[in-house]
């Protein structure tokens, strides 16, 4: 089959070439059916709530899917002078991916996102990467190690 893709010197040309021979680049049929149809946000159980630390992304603005944040503050503690606590905020995945279940199987075959200077194949379904597990801020939202923002 052949398919016309463009100008070898657009951007969507080039990053077509690249997805369009990798088949596992799309979700699979069965991970799709197998998704819940409408993922609700993590909760505070079994969590430390920091949303009331000012969290701050270190993803770049124009990310579709802001996943890690951090804050630091002076250490309280007289024995440990000049030193700081550090939280690092990881959206927690997990919480929506099951080991073994056919979304877990879907996104370890395709291993990680991909950037293009056009786009982002993303490597779970776009309503739990760049909404469920995006640090939103105002949304409280899971994270390892806390629940943030």
């Amino acid at each position: 089959m052949k398919e016309r893709l463009g100008s070898l010197s657009s951007e969507k040309a080039i990053s077509l070439i690249a997805i369009t021979p990798t088949k596992s680049r799309k979700p699979s049929r069965r991970a799709q059916c197998a998704k819940p149809k409408k993922p609700q946000p993590a909760n505070l159980k079994g969590r430390e709530d920091w949303r009331e630390l000012p969290l701050v992304t270190i993803d770049p603005p124009d990310a579709k899917d802001h996943d890690d944040a951090v804050h630091a503050a002076p250490d309280p503690d007289p024995s440990n002078k000049g030193g700081y606590i550090v939280h690092v905020a990881i959206a927690d995945v997990a919480f929506y991916v099951r080991p073994g279940s056919a979304l877990d199987r879907d996104a370890l075959t395709r291993g990680n996102s991909v950037y293009f200077p056009d786009r982002v194949v993303p490597m779970l379904p776009e309503r739990i990467s760049n909404d469920l597990c995006s640090l939103v801020p105002g949304q409280p939202r899971g994270c390892a190690g806390g629940c943030g923002w």
